[in-house]
Order: C-alpha cells, then sequence, then structure tokens
C-alpha cells in the first residue's frame, strides 16, 4: 500500500503546508487538551476527505509550558447509522506523513469506511506536525557522501565522520524539539487525539513502525486499547549489531530462486549461479559505481534498492537488475532513493525518533568486526547491513524514551488484539512478530506465508477477512490464522 504512495506530489500536499502553517499555539493543561474537538473542514485540493488539527504538549510531562500542531486528515463513515466510531491508522515509517498518505490514496480503507471514520494523522515531527528540519532542502545526507560499507581504516573514519556530521546539523538546527521526537510520545499524542475524537477505546491499526507505535501505546494505555491490528509490527526500527552469523540473504534467495523459473530472468536459471552474478554485481559497483544521473549506485545503494524491491515489487526488481547488469543503475538508484527527500517522508524525522527510541550506540571497531563475518554468512547484503548499525553515531540518547524489546506484564493487562505477520517479511522479523505476539494473552496471529512487508491490502483475501471480521464486526479467529497462495481470492 506504501509503495502506491511514493514518487507522486498531489497537488493537495502542496496547498496542506500553506493552509496549516507552523508553530506552537496556546499551551493548555492536560484536561483541556483532552477536551478540545477538532473542527473538520474540507482538506484543500480534496472533495471528500476533511482536514483539521488538535494541539498536543510538546512535553506530555509539563503540558502546560508549550503545545504543537497535530494535523489529521478524516473520511466520515458512508452508514453514520452504523458507526462504530473512529478508526485512527498510521502507515508505519517512522517519519511518514499520514495526512498526505491519505489524501493520495484514501481507497485501501473503503470497506472500513462503511462502518468507521478513518483518521490519519502526521505524527510529531512529521508532515504539518512540527516538522524537523536538520539540512537546507536538497542538500544530501553527509554519510551518503563516503563509502557506507568501509574496508579501510580510512573509510570507516571517514564514515563515523559523516554519521557525527548528520547527528551535529539535526543537533544544531532542532535542539528544542529533539527531546521531545519519540515514539512514546507519539503513543501519548496518540491517547489525546482518542479523547478529541470522543472515543472512549482507541480503535486503530498500523502498519510496519505503526504495529510498533500501536504496540507502545497498549503499553502505556491498556484500559483504553479498542480493536486493535498490527500489520508486520516493527517495535524496532534501528539496524542493531546483530552477530555476524545472523545475517543472511534469505529473502534474496527466495526471490532468485523465484526468478530462475522465469524465462526472462536475468540472472539465469540456476539459483547458485544467478546468487553470484548477483553478487558479483554488487560487489563490483563498491570501486566501479555506475553513474546515475549527477549521482552514483554504489554497492551500499544497490543493496538499497534491491532491498526496497524486494518488499513488494519483484518484476520491478527483476527488470532493475535487467537493466543494472547492462550498466544502467537508474532504476536501482531511483528505488533506494525513494524515501530521501518524498514529500510523504521525512528522513531526519525518521532519524530523530529511531536514535531516541533506541538507546544503543555500537563501538566501530565492534561494527568492523561483525561486518567482516557478515561479508561471509551474507555476501550480498551482510557488509551494509551490519555497518548500518552505525545509523544513530553521534546522536545523543533520550532519556527515558528508549522502547521495551516487549510489552511488560502485556499478557495481564493487554486486552485481545490482533496481531499480523509475513514469514518472508524482508523488513520485519516474523520472529519478532511472535515473540510480540506471544505478550498479548488472548489474542490472535495472521500468518501470510509469502514475501513482502505487511500483509493487510496485498492482494490476499484470507488476510483481508480476518482484520476487516475484527474491526467491522468484533470476531477475532478462534485460532491462529494461516494464509497462503491457495487462498488467494483477491480483494
Amino acid at each position: 500500500m506504501i509503495r502506491r504512495l511514493l514518487h507522486a506530489l498531489p497537488v493537495a500536499a502542496i496547498l496542506i503546508g500553506a493552509w496549516w502553517g507552523y508553530g506552537a499555539l496556546t499551551a493548555q493543561s492536560d484536561a483541556a487538551l483532552r477536551a478540545q474537538r477538532p473542527v473538520w473542514e474540507r482538506c484543500p485540493g480534496s472533495l471528500d476527505v476533511q482536514c483539521a488539527r488538535i494541539q498536543v504538549p510538546l512535553d506530555h510531562g509539563a503540558p502546560e509550558e508549550h503545545t504543537i500542531d497535530l494535523a489529521l486528515a478524516r473520511l466520515p463513515a458512508r452508514h453514520p447509522e452504523q458507526r462504530l466510531g473512529s478508526l485512527v491508522v498510521n502507515y508505519g515509517g517512522p517519519g511518514i506523513s499520514g495526512v498526505r498518505s491519505f489524501l493520495w490514496d484514501p481507497e485501501p480503507f473503503n470497506g472500513l469506511r462503511a462502518r468507521y471514520d478513518i483518521v490519519a494523522f502526521d505524527p510529531r515531527g512529521v508532515g504539518e506536525s512540527s516538522p524537523l528540519s536538520c539540512r537546507p532542502s536538497g542538500e544530501p545526507l553527509p554519510y551518503l557522501r563516503v563509502d557506507r560499507t568501509p574496508e579501510t581504516p580510512q573509510e570507516i573514519t571517514a564514515l563515523v565522520k559523516a554519521r557525527n556530521e548528520y547527528a551535529d546539523m539535526c543537533r544544531e538546527q532542532e535542539s528544542f524539539h529533539l527531546p521531545h521526537v519519540t515514539t512514546k510520545a507519539t503513543a501519548r499524542d496518540l491517547d489525546i487525539l482518542r479523547s478529541a475524537l470522543g472515543e472512549s477505546k482507541l480503535n486503530f491499526l498500523g502498519s510496519s513502525y505503526g504495529g510498533g507505535l500501536g504496540a507502545a501505546y497498549a503499553e502505556l494505555y491498556p484500559d483504553k486499547v479498542g480493536r486493535m491490528v498490527l500489520d508486520a509490527p516493527a517495535t524496532s526500527h534501528t539496524p542493531s549489531l546483530h552477530s555476524g552469523t545472523a545475517v543472511s540473504d534469505e529473502s534474496i534467495r527466495a526471490f532468485v530462486e523465484d526468478c530462475a523459473g522465469r524465462p526472462d530472468c536475468p540472472l539465469g536459471h540456476e539459483v547458485d549461479a544467478g546468487l553470484e552474478t548477483l553478487r558479483a554485481f554488487v560487489a563490483g559497483l563498491d570501486s566501479r559505481p555506475l553513474d546515475v544521473s549527477g549521482d552514483r549506485l554504489d554497492d551500499a545503494a544497490a543493496v538499497e534498492g534491491i532491498q526496497q524491491l524486494l518488499r513488494d515489487d519483484w518484476p520491478g526488481l527483476r527488470t532493475a537488475l535487467a537493466k543494472g547488469l547492462k550498466g544502467d543503475g537508474s532504476p536501482l538508484h531511483a528505488a533506494a532513493t525513494s524515501l530521501n527527500g518524498d514529500v510523504f517522508f521525512s528522513r531526519d524525522a525518521h532519524a530523530a525518533i529511531s536514535c531516541a527510541d533506541d538507546a544503543a550506540r555500537p563501538d566501530p571497531e565492534d561494527v568492523a568486526r561483525q561486518a567482516e563475518i557478515a561479508r561471509r554468512t551474507a555476501p550480498i547484503t551482510g557488509a551494509l547491513t551490519v555497518w548500518s548499525a552505525l545509523y544513530c553515531q553521534g546522536w545523543d540518547p533520550v532519556p527515558g524514551a528508549a522502547l521495551p524489546s516487549r510489552l511488560s506484564d502485556g499478557p495481564a493487562k493487554v486486552p485481545p488484539i490482533l496481531v499480523v505477520g509475513v514469514d518472508g517479511d524482508p523488513v520485519v522479523s516474523y520472529e519478532g512478530v511472535r515473540e510480540l505476539r506471544a505478550t498479548l494473552t488472548g489474542s490472535v496471529l495472521v500468518t501470510l506465508r509469502g514475501h513482502g512487508h505487511t500483509a493487510y491490502r496485498s492482494g490476499l483475501r484470507c488476510v483481508n477477512e480476518a482484520v476487516d471480521a475484527y474491526l467491522l464486526e468484533g470476531r477475532l479467529p478462534a485460532a491462529d490464522v494461516e494464509c497462503g497462495p491457495a487462498d488467494d481470492g483477491g480483494s
């Protein structure tokens, strides 16, 4: 669903910024903030979607000191007489603008809109909710100008320096906001939003990071959880320093196995030979990157492009590799850079939220040792995967912001939740999804046997029917559900 939102700039998205503006509003008490009601107006450039804003505290520990805007968008229920309330949705990220995404394509929620007001929002620091900005518009990220899979001491020093430079830029530009742009703060915003919408419980549908946000809300407000669906929930969104032996190219192998059975496969029809062709192609880009429209496709960018297309566009990946092997790196480069500077996504907010939520700051020497192991266990993606553990190099940890690895006392406190996972998800660990579900007594896991990131509205009726029955009728499956290609009847 998210990929359809990328690479486009709707007129409405341009107009929103001028309409909402920026800056803090008058501070209010927590009780007053919970008593506010959104004033809905037609969104500029849209015939159906309504826009509004509410105020939330910059610091939930001191709500009377300073408030910021939270931008909202809504489609009212089509059948008011059967209305169940509001369903708040989050598209993932962190850093994705829910308002702009919703304006661009509200159709995936068309069935749920029969009985719900569908409400999207921009999380704090994103879109029109006090957006973070660490760099002048169009300025490249410092770490994209150096080798991100370093092999020499000089290359390692350059990467660490570039990561520190980016953190310093954000600290200089956004020092006032950074301590408060966290997932826990956004979860607390959700509870003010719930109250402002007039709901006693939060009905919520979160994808990827949005699923992790829903889990954080359940941890903080277990008695306020209504019907909640966590689709491919990502409870950690920073690259961690895994042991090199744990890094694998499993998702890429699944792609190559599928490709090998197709007549137009650019990697040939033998799986091991195809993997070697792909490995050699990526490795060669380390020293001989391809020129792409004033930029370059190096090995790290190629891996990022491959990983992005692995999520839900295997035909596009076959095409991109066919061109890349012939010297045209533009499709892979476009996939790799699709989220940098995109109108739907803020890289600065992603970094700020991710590095506030995760206090880990691996030592570069430890990363280097693990990267050497990963080069052997995962020759295509291993080096970049491990070196990405320096994502938060230079960022100051935010005290009290780190998210728990699992819900504390979850089984005793949280009502049943529907958890959805893909066993071949290239982004979110399926084992992690199962572990989260295990903390939620009475909850049910719907598993899509396949590949791709997130499952709801991905085209498989088995998943869609389970989610819709729960959200629309309150019918939680009696046991865990497994869905696969044999169940595919479309959506």
